[in-house]
């Protein structure tokens, strides 16, 4: 028996777990994890001001850059995409919210264990509180967005999604790792 598989079928045997958890490495080593609401320059994007969808309304309070590949059409397409599927999630609508999710993680993910990871892993998403989006990159048919969701203590989440059949598919969402934060905790 060949015990060699061809790089695509070793990624589709992937779980969305160990993907979302091979992502959270990459995000950490990349230095990616920065907080999105500092309105500065970092690693050559500017960060600007501009709106974010919440549970019920649009606030102006969220943080954008002018990533490349990441223009104003395809960022709205990303941002309602992920706002959609989090007021799904607000009002406990969790098949939903599902709906909103890849093809590939629905194939993975049945609906009982997608409740569960929300529950479990992301319970601030229940909330409806209002998110702010922030960096944004697209590479190809692939996009990552951060999402600062307000909180008791704010969180912010890294999207991943994919283009499929003219339109945006979340496939993967991973916290991010605040540095700084995480600096001076440990020290």
């Amino acid at each position: 028996m060949n015990t060699q598989m061809a790089p695509r079928e070793a990624f589709r045997r992937l779980t969305p777990f160990k993907i979302s958890l091979a992502a959270f490495v990459l995000i950490s080593l990349s230095g990616c994890g920065s907080n999105p609401s500092q309105a500065a320059t970092q690693g050559g994007l500017a960060l600007k001001p501009t709106t974010s969808v919440t549970s019920t309304s649009v606030t102006s309070t969220s943080i954008v850059s002018d990533d490349l590949g990441c223009e104003e059409g395809p960022r709205d397409a990303l941002q309602k995409r992920i706002s959609a599927q989090n007021n799904a999630l607000s009002r406990g609508a969790f098949e939903d919210a599902r709906e909103f999710a890849s093809p590939s993680f629905r194939q993975n993910v049945n609906p009982s264990a997608f409740q569960a990871l929300i529950e479990s892993g992301f319970p601030f998403l229940l909330k409806g509180n209002p998110a702010a989006f922030g960096r944004c990159q697209i590479v190809d048919d692939t996009a990552t967005i951060e999402v600062r969701f307000a909180d008791d203590a704010p969180v912010t989440l890294v999207y991943f999604l994919i283009w499929w059949e003219d339109q945006w598919w979340i496939d993967a969402a991973s916290p991010a790792v605040d540095s700084l934060r995480d600096k001076v905790e440990a020290s």
